[in-house]
């Protein structure tokens, strides 16, 4: 090959690999109002845009995904017992808009620009699709647009946005179960956590356009489908640093932080300009931690209204607290009256710190201590330990600990503590000790033989999202 020749081949696949994608004041704009939940800002915003460019995908795209994430909003504000009807109405609306704008944008002209925001249509069309559990529409749209994606991959390896739509749908390919798994099977499709996991990642790092997305779906993924909320903090403080008024995501955050017993880490967000934003849910949990019960309780009353405004299983614990508050504070006509009120799990919960008062309050400040990182306190009080005659108090006292050590990476020491704890008939506690050691043989070696005990502890519990996690402990020990 002669010199000229070479450099017009190097010149030319340069060119032909280059993300092609751009990303605008205007798209900037968009973004900024979509995920600081100014959604009809943002609607407006797209739809005036695409009264001026008709045939530009583009403007769909970010349309339907301002769409989407109301629609979320609205749902997740709706009556808890019509929450169903709710979705299926508002779903079925943008099911329509979105099948009007595909047929307007059919025929044209197939550049790498219209081809990626088309894509991300079928991947939008795929979510709608699944919201309503309608799988074999969900799985037909995403298969069209993992694959608009990968051709478009193909051609241009440096365009990072098109990785996350094939990312997502490869990881939730490995997470497939009953009628999902069926109609997978069907299509043909199989999908691998860690490749899926690699190109959202990717997609986050460095991609120009879909770094909100992407960073919801990481957090998602550790927080919910890994059972690793450690993990999700670093994408929720991504996100907030870029989109600090979405209130939804700070709340979740912050409730993240004290199901992890970060209540030092919490307070920075409580103290800043942005803890009015945070619900009476997410206060009550974080003042319980704090021992300032009286405060506490003001915000957990919340839990009683009718229909409030978010997920069931937060209510069913703020309602613990507020009789747990009560307790404390030796209100016992408010006791008598809220206590029939919990739920089965709850009302067990509380009837075993009535009859162990004294190792319920006990572990309850041993916790409120670890919380706010009050170390000669938290110390002297693990010194004056009472005798536990109860089990399940007993292995809540080597849990806490073994936190504690865990928060300060102090692993080798934190491991003892929940080889104790996690022999315990409170399952929750189970598999939260499991979850820990687990992170901890990631972190530090241990032994295959005990790494593979750990891995059958795990299929014993029958928790699926560390048995997903567990993958990562079989491939580390070659087991």
């Amino acid at each position: 090959m002669n010199k000229t020749l070479f450099l017009f081949f190097v010149i030319f696949s340069t060119g032909f690999s280059k993300n092609f994608l751009e990303y605008s004041v205007i798209d900037k704009k968009i973004n900024d109002l979509t995920f600081n939940e100014k959604y009809d800002a943002a609607l407006y915003l797209c739809d005036s845009l695409i009264t001026e460019h008709e045939l530009n995908p583009k403007y769909y795209f970010y349309y339907f995904g301002a769409d989407a994430l109301k629609l979320h909003s609205k749902i997740n504000h709706s009556p808890l017992h019509d929450r169903d009807s709710v979705r299926e109405a508002l779903v079925e609306i943008s099911i329509s808009k979105l099948d009007q704008a595909i047929d307007k944008l059919e025929d044209i002209k197939k550049t790498p620009n219209n081809r990626f925001y088309l894509a991300g249509l079928y991947g939008y069309y795929s979510r709608y699709a699944g919201m309503n559990r309608s799988w074999w529409t969900a799985y037909t749209n995403g298969i069209k647009s993992v694959g608009m994606y990968e051709d478009l991959i193909e051609e241009f390896p440096d365009c990072y946005d098109a990785y996350l739509y094939p990312g997502v749908f490869e990881y939730y390919a490995d997470r497939l179960s009953g009628i999902t798994s069926f109609f997978a099977g069907i299509l043909g499709v199989s999908g691998d956590r860690r490749e899926g996991l690699s190109k959202i990642e990717l997609a986050v790092k460095k991609g120009k356009i879909v770094f909100p997305q992407g960073s919801l779906m990481m957090l998602e993924i550790n927080a919910f489908m890994e059972g690793n909320g450690y993990e999700s903090l670093k994408y929720f403080e991504a996100f907030l640093e870029k989109f600090p008024e979405n209130q939804r995501i700070r709340n979740w955050y912050v409730n993240t932080m004290l199901n992890l017993g970060l209540a030092e880490k919490a307070s920075k967000t409580f103290e800043s300009e942005y803890g009015e934003l945070l619900d009476d849910f997410v206060k009550a949990k974080y003042y319980f931690l704090l021992n300032k019960n009286s405060i506490s309780l003001e915000y957990s009353k919340s839990a009683f209204a009718k229909d409030p405004p978010t997920w069931r299983g937060i209510i069913e614990y703020t309602k613990y607290l507020h009789v747990y508050n009560n307790w404390l504070l030796g209100n016992e006509t408010e006791v008598i009256e809220d206590a029939p009120k919990l739920n089965e799990y709850y009302s067990n919960k509380f009837t075993l710190d009535q009859n162990f008062e004294n190792e319920s309050k006990y572990i309850y400040e041993l916790r409120s201590l670890a919380a706010m990182n009050k170390k000669e306190a938290f110390l002297k009080l693990v010194e004056d330990a009472p005798k536990f005659n109860n089990k399940e108090f007993e292995d809540e006292f080597y849990l806490i600990q073994g936190v504690y050590l865990f928060q300060q990476e102090r692993f080798v020491e934190a491991e003892p503590y929940f080889i104790k704890s996690k022999i315990t008939n409170n399952y929750r506690n189970k598999v939260n000790s499991l979850g820990y050691l687990l992170s901890i043989y990631m972190v530090i070696d241990t032994t295959k033989e005990k790494a593979a005990q750990l891995i059958d502890e795990i299929e014993e519990s029958e928790y699926q999202r560390l048995i997903y996690r567990s993958n990562d402990l079989e491939k580390k020990y070659r087991i």
